[in-house]
């Protein structure tokens, strides 16, 4: 019978992560289904983990007082339980995935645009040169790559909207309008943006703007339906992030469940999923002055190789 105390911390979030396989994952499988005390161990854990994603962060020790109301658990045999949470955890961790590719752009870089040293901090090109290779017109379906650049543009938008540069926010619209006006998409969806783009130009309050953004982002996101969209937003404010060398950013959680679903399910080779473990790793230990530029570069390429 395997040992309660070779099931460490590492192993369980290992466990949880999918990470492990083969031998590992059977001896792990076998324990929880011997061994009361590690089914436990990695209920709690599980539940923590939860309650922690969902921005409630008890303490195991509350966990464990609840026990004895856990219908889950009371009266079912270790091995039935255990075998219920493991045909059950890929689909939880898939919904809480998605869900934070769908997060609204204003919301992902709200850590980034409450900065008040923003405006100056961006410099004159951060929002150009994002890709080398223009799209041409046809597209019968939206692809990653249009889902991407949308998704890119999305939080470029909100972010010039944020620091009040009208300039690079009409400009974003602009490309919005361009590209969806060469994708399969409704016309509803195609005239938020181009009415955005107007009331720019017009001059409109932009508190109303932002306001209308926030809708068409809303329903740009329904009809794509598309994680890429969502990757796209992340993956700009976070290379925004690190040229603006904001540590908030990196440190938010909204910001750690997006690397956590990026390197478990976001659809990246195995060198860019090296990459954000890099980013990770530096963020839950705290971003040293000297490693944004290497964060602004992974983000860099990451936008450069999918939107290209």
């Amino acid at each position: 019978m395997a040992e309660i105390q070779d099931f460490d911390p590492d192993t369980i979030a290992a466990f949880i992560d999918g990470r492990l396989s083969g031998a590992e994952r059977e001896r792990v499988v076998r324990l929880l289904a011997e061994s009361e005390a590690a089914f436990e161990v990695y209920s709690d854990a599980v539940m923590a983990r939860g309650d922690l994603e969902e921005g409630a962060r008890l303490s195991l020790a509350v966990h464990r007082e609840r026990r004895s109301r856990r219908w889950w658990i009371a009266g079912v045999p270790a091995a039935a339980a255990a075998a219920l949470l493991i045909a059950v955890l890929p689909a939880v961790q898939s919904r809480r995935t998605n869900a934070t590719f769908a997060m609204r752009a204003e919301s992902i870089a709200q850590p980034l645009t409450s900065q008040p040293q923003l405006a100056t901090a961006l410099g004159s090109t951060w929002d150009e040169g994002r890709w080398s290779v223009n799209r041409g017109g046809g597209s019968t379906y939206v692809d990653s790559t249009a889902a991407l650049r949308l998704g890119v543009r999305a939080t470029d938008l909100q972010v010039a909207l944020a620091v009040g540069d009208r300039e690079r926010a009409g400009r974003a619209a602009a490309e919005m309008v361009e590209l969806l006006g060469s994708l399969s998409v409704s016309d509803a969806v195609s005239a938020d943006y181009g009415d955005l783009r107007k009331r720019i130009t017009n001059g409109d309050s932009l508190g109303a703007i932002i306001g209308a953004a926030s809708t068409a982002d809303d329903r740009l996101r329904d009809f794509l339906d598309s994680r890429w969209y969502g990757v796209g937003k992340w993956l700009a404010a976070s290379e925004l992030a690190a040229r603006t060398h904001s540590a908030d950013f990196f440190r938010a959680s909204e910001t750690t469940r997006f690397l956590d679903a990026a390197i478990r399910g976001g659809g990246f080779a195995p060198d860019e999923v090296e990459a954000l473990r890099r980013v990770e790793n530096a963020a839950k230990r705290g971003v040293a002055e000297n490693e944004f530029e290497m964060l602004r570069e992974t983000f860099a390429r990451l936008i450069q190789r999918h939107a290209s």
